[in-house]
């Protein structure tokens, strides 16, 4: 599903865009994910090198995917045409599951702390509702509190703990798993 672009002030002053990425945006996108999962893998679900080996062909396949999905969605957000965050809706399947979504998001560092996850996570749960989704939901590392004071500033609430979930550097950490009811 495509998202129409909309104009956000940060806290700095910046006006970045809000939209969905495109196949021509394949390039940008991966250097982007490149940036924020070699900065952040921790905080992710791969490895710190995972989106080395994608070529750009790859990247613009996703993305097309992305624009073609009934029930999930892509949000970038771009600086002056330099993607600085993304945000990814994806729907769960099955019959009894399907108004459900996760969320998962990456920001540069620069952009980190000057509303730009607020705005992202605000357009999302808008866009989330227009879909008729019900419920959405993210897991975030216990060490995050960066990511666990943004998550619930705009009304997710913490239901559970997920107990050595993932692997990282050889060593277990917990999750949290986190929901948002949409009304």
């Amino acid at each position: 599903m495509l998202i129409a672009a909309k104009e956000v002030k940060l806290k700095n002053g910046k006006y970045i865009i809000l939209k969905s990425p495109v196949p021509d945006d394949a390039e940008k996108m991966l250097s982007h994910l490149k940036n924020v999962f070699n900065r952040y893998y921790q905080n992710m679900n791969h490895k710190k090198n995972h989106w080395d080996h994608f070529a750009v062909e790859d990247e613009a396949k996703i993305l097309s995917d992305f624009a073609l999905s009934p029930n999930k969605f892509m949000i970038t957000a771009f600086n002056q045409n330099e993607i600085v965050g993304n945000l990814g809706c994806f729907g769960m399947g099955g019959d009894f599951l399907n108004l459900n979504a996760r969320i998962g998001m990456g920001l540069e560092t620069e952009f980190q702390s000057i509303g730009l996850g607020t705005a992202l996570l605000n357009y999302a749960i808008e866009q989330a509702k227009l879909l008729k989704f019900h419920r959405l939901e993210l897991n975030v590392r216990t060490f995050n509190k960066t990511g666990i004071r943004l998550y619930e500033k705009v009304g997710f609430r913490q239901v559970g703990i997920l107990k050595e979930t993932a692997l990282i550097d050889e060593k277990f950490y917990d999750e949290y798993l986190y929901e948002l009811l949409l009304k």
